[in-house]
């Protein structure tokens, strides 16, 4: 003998339902189910009858189907959040890699531009040497008198 709501514990299903199947199967389970004060009880024949119904009922299918469909997508829920910690990771470290090489083209940039301007310098002083000796030259080609007054 066992009460209405143990059995709807014991196949995980809610007493409402079971109830419902009490009714709906009452011709069978009439002279089966015992009634002392509030409380039902099934005997061991209305068990079988309701377990052999139950077992055709495509609800319980249902929940079959939906608990196995749970367990898969919780799954691949805990696959997916695992990829996705992977690639956090690795949009991390090419954050930091990308951080590195531009460090880097912005020193060698630097570097570069710092060259420009000693070469320019060294150009322009090169121009001016260049500028000086000729004046120079010009100058010792010039006669006695023209260096002496300055013409």
């Amino acid at each position: 003998m066992i009460t209405i709501r143990e059995y709807a514990r014991k196949n995980n299903v809610s007493y409402e339902a079971i109830r419902k199947q009490i009714k709906r199967y009452e011709n069978e389970l009439k002279e089966h189910i015992i009634k002392q004060n509030r409380t039902q009880f099934l005997d061991e024949v209305a068990v079988e009858i309701l377990d052999r119904h139950r077992g055709e009922s495509p609800i319980v299918i249902v929940n079959q189907d939906t608990s196995s469909k749970l367990q898969l997508l919780e799954e691949e829920n805990k696959n997916l959040l695992v990829k996705v910690a992977a690639q956090a990771d690795k949009i991390s470290q090419l954050s930091e890699e990308l951080k590195n090489k531009t460090e880097k083209m912005t020193s060698l940039l630097l570097e570069d531009k710092e060259k420009t301007l000693l070469l320019e310098q060294k150009k322009n002083q090169e121009e001016e040497l260049e500028r000086l000796k000729k004046e120079l030259e010009a100058e010792r080609n010039k006669g006695f008198f023209s260096r002496l007054f300055k013409k």
